[in-house]
């Protein structure tokens, strides 16, 4: 991980990321800045994410049949995806360390990082699941 020069441009986008309630794609970032600063270019955007995420100051989650999203929180904890609304959430389960020890004695690897994204059904996609009657 390179620290590169700070930009105006990255200090946008790394305020975008970390003041995000929940983890943005890439274009809902670009949403909530071009609000403020109008004259930001998608490509701007996006290559500042990579590069935060390049220098570990902003998680990457790949996630099915969608955009990565991004997430400040760098901590331990694992997501889950709404399969619905694609809405991706934090989800503190349980102590990881045996998760990994495991899949490390099981299998021999020297164990670097890990990313596990659970799949579901958020609580306002199932109210409207009940209302259309599925």
């Amino acid at each position: 991980m390179r620290e590169k020069r700070q930009t105006i441009q990255k200090g946008l986008v790394w305020e975008a990321v970390s003041e995000a309630t929940d983890h943005p794609n890439a274009e809902q970032i670009y949403e909530s800045i071009v609000r403020t600063h109008p004259s930001i270019s998608r490509a701007t955007v996006y290559r500042n994410l990579n590069m935060l995420v390049d220098e570990g100051k902003v998680r990457r989650i790949k996630v099915l049949g969608g955009p990565d999203h991004f997430d400040h929180s760098l901590g331990k904890h694992y997501h889950i995806q709404c399969m619905d609304c694609r809405n991706i959430g934090d989800v503190d389960l349980f102590d990881s360390l045996d998760l990994t020890t495991r899949a490390m004695d099981l299998h021999g690897y020297e164990l670097l990082s890990y990313e596990i994204v659970f799949n579901g059904i958020c609580p306002d996609c199932q109210i409207k699941r009940a209302a259309q009657g599925q």
